[in-house]
């Protein structure tokens, strides 16, 4: 950090222009963690930190630390203004967390797990937190770094005209590179590989008609990587190792007077990979699907869910697909 960050008017102003609420460009390239794109953008505002206590305790050691000067006037008018402004926009929540009034927090535990909570919301934001109490500080901030993603992190001391502590932690999740497109032949193996667990789900459910050897032999597997024709099979791709797939099979209705005549997107089969749920690659893969039903002018699309996979009819039923109908069996008694 230059010297142009010497007081907390200058760091209240370098974040005003990341949160785009001025347009200087005062502070450009001046604070490298500011340049960066983040999900949240948290200041915690300290009462009494000093860069004495800092040293002392030898308290966040991983944080990088900057010395500047104090002004309690300046960080509660604009912190106030920084969060009416934003809550005004579209783009960015702001939200306050403070020891008294709206937003109040009871103890440091309760204020990390809100902390957590509202950095697991998917929209922008941005989070000013006040704390008065320093008791299990540092313990409570590193509980809270382990858990925070895509991140900026500032701590500032608050002791009216003296020099304190401004402190910033930052954490970016790795881009990932991903794409869902259809297989080749060349890949039957670790596709098969990929899918065993697929294949154990379905034995153990139904072994009266699932034998569980493979998913695709491989002749219907390369029958399946041909993208012109009725069926379609999409693999979804990530740093180039195969996470998921989804089968889909377009039919036409009956032939008879008492059917409407209707293009159908079927789903067929759908599967991630055990340690890669809940990251929305069964999600893309189904709007993948929803994209080819538009372009073929399907009326509906159908999927038929067996009673032993209850996180695919959770999964359906949290995209919006209604349950219809329902299919009962009974075996035949063979004696």
């Amino acid at each position: 950090m230059k010297d142009k960050i010497k007081t907390i008017e200058n760091v209240l102003e370098a974040l005003s222009e990341k949160l785009y609420l001025s347009n200087t460009k005062k502070y450009q390239n001046v604070i490298p963690e500011l340049e960066e794109t983040y999900n949240t953008v948290i200041a915690i505002g300290v009462e009494g930190l000093t860069n004495e206590i800092l040293e002392k305790e030898n308290m966040f050691s991983n944080f990088q630390t900057k010395k500047i000067l104090c002004n309690r006037q300046e960080m509660n008018t604009k912190q106030q203004t920084i969060i009416e402004k934003l809550n005004k926009q579209n783009e960015i929540k702001a939200y306050s967390f403070l020891p008294t009034g709206l937003g109040h927090y009871e103890n440091l535990e309760e204020l990390k797990n809100q902390l957590i909570r509202q950095s697991t919301l998917e929209e922008k934001k941005y989070i000013y937190v006040y704390i008065e109490d320093r008791i299990q500080l540092e313990e409570k901030i590193k509980e809270l770094t382990k858990e925070l993603k895509e991140t900026l992190l500032m701590i500032i001391g608050i002791k009216e005209n003296d020099t304190v502590p401004f402190l910033i932690w930052s954490q970016k999740e790795k881009i990932k590179s991903w794409i869902i497109r259809h297989p080749n032949e060349k890949e039957y193996s670790p596709f098969v590989h990929m899918s065993k667990e697929f294949e154990v789900i379905f034995r153990k459910g139904r072994p009266d008609i699932y034998d569980g050897k493979v998913v695709y032999n491989k002749s219907e597997f390369n029958t399946l990587c041909n993208p012109y024709q009725l069926g379609t099979l999409l693999i979804y791709e990530e740093d180039h190792n195969i996470l998921g797939f989804i089968e889909a099979q377009l039919e036409t209705s009956k032939k008879e007077a008492k059917y409407k005549d209707t293009r159908i997107m079927r789903i067929k089969k759908i599967f991630v990979k055990k340690e890669y749920r809940r990251q929305k690659i069964g999600t893309k893969l189904y709007e993948e699907v929803v994209k080819k039903a538009k372009e073929e002018k399907c009326d509906r699309i159908e999927v038929e869910v067996y009673s032993f996979t209850p996180s695919a009819k959770s999964f359906f039923a949290s995209l919006g697909l209604e349950i219809l109908s329902y299919q009962y069996e009974i075996k035949v008694p063979q004696k």
